[in-house]
């Protein structure tokens, strides 16, 4: 027997409430009646506090799902292999999308994330760096965490070296020995960068772009105002996706566009990814269980029912 839900196990806080508050109440009832001058029946309130006490301490274990291991079996589990690489520059916190561009950028990988089956995925921030926050792995809820955990201060500076970020993601890619090299970038764009371009062609690189922002574009606030250029004029960061598209188109991939209006283009890069050859392959065990929680959780009602409708008034009698 073992549980399924152990982080339930901070809930055990509640049936030793009910101890504490009935033995309190208990008391707090003794000395009522003892000052009116009647004599309570401690056998119904002794019955009272015990049935309700084993009832809240069983609904408290039916909540770590009690289980029994029914069956297992090896399992070939097969995905692709992709890396996620996300532009934290300043400029991904300008506000022509809501909240901003990079918290939509995250918001839609999650959505991305809750679709993925069998997939491996990794994820690597860049600015004016770059650096792997997470190496490949199949673990989505682990992903979900590190994204949560993703800002614009995670690097220092506010450039875009996607050049970095992308030799990053094809290091990983070699020591996996993965066949196929798939990227998803989310990013506001910058100028052409032909070694980009080289370097994607022969690393055999396979782009999915999201190019965040519109093209009005915005202004970048800072903690004191807005981003300025050295002439003092507040800088207006537009989206500029013409070379997003090139190097999309050049590897292979697809350009997506990302913003309050065009949200939902996860579904789009689903279906591209669904169309991948699954090179990344694996053995994985899948457990199947007996769950028993419904035993404790009805059991638990029922004494919770009978200690709380259980009479007691009708027991006690004055003092003679």
């Amino acid at each position: 027997m073992e549980f399924g839900n152990i982080d339930n196990l901070k809930f055990i806080v509640t049936p030793v409430l009910v101890v504490v508050f009935l033995i309190l109440g208990f008391r707090k009832r003794q000395n009522i009646l003892r000052n009116i001058g009647w004599k309570n029946d401690n056998i119904y309130s002794f019955l009272k506090a015990i049935f309700l006490s084993i009832g809240a301490f069983l609904v408290f274990l039916a909540l770590l799902s009690p289980q029994k291991l029914k069956d297992e079996q090896k399992i070939e589990v097969k995905g692709s292999d992709l890396y996620i690489l996300m532009d934290i520059s300043r400029s991904m916190l300008a506000q022509d999308t809501y909240p901003n561009r990079l918290e939509l950028s995250k918001k839609e990988l999650k959505e991305i994330l809750s679709n993925l089956k069998g997939d491996r995925v990794g994820i690597v921030p860049f600015s004016d760096s770059a650096y792997i926050q997470m190496p490949l792995t199949d673990d989505y809820f682990m992903a979900i965490n590190y994204i949560d955990a993703i800002d614009s201060k995670l690097i220092s500076g506010g450039g875009t070296q996607l050049l970095e970020a992308l030799k990053l993601a094809n290091s990983s890619f070699e020591k996996t020995e993965a066949i196929d090299k798939n990227v998803i970038i989310f990013s506001d764009g910058g100028d052409r960068e032909p070694d980009v371009l080289s370097f994607v062609k022969k690393n055999n690189l396979k782009t999915f772009i999201f190019g965040v922002g519109t093209a009005d574009g915005s202004v970048i606030p800072i903690d004191n105002g807005f981003i300025k250029d050295d002439s003092g004029n507040i800088v207006v960061s537009k989206l500029n996706d013409t070379f997003l598209k090139e190097l999309a188109s050049e590897s292979g991939g697809n350009y997506y566009s990302l913003n309050n209006l065009s949200t939902g283009s996860y579904k789009n890069l689903i279906e591209d990814i669904g169309k991948l050859d699954k090179t990344s392959q694996r053995e994985e065990n899948l457990k199947t269980y007996e769950k028993y929680y419904q035993y404790p959780l009805s059991l638990g009602l029922f004494l919770i029912l009978l200690g709380y409708f259980l009479p007691k008034k009708e027991r006690e009698e004055s003092y003679v």
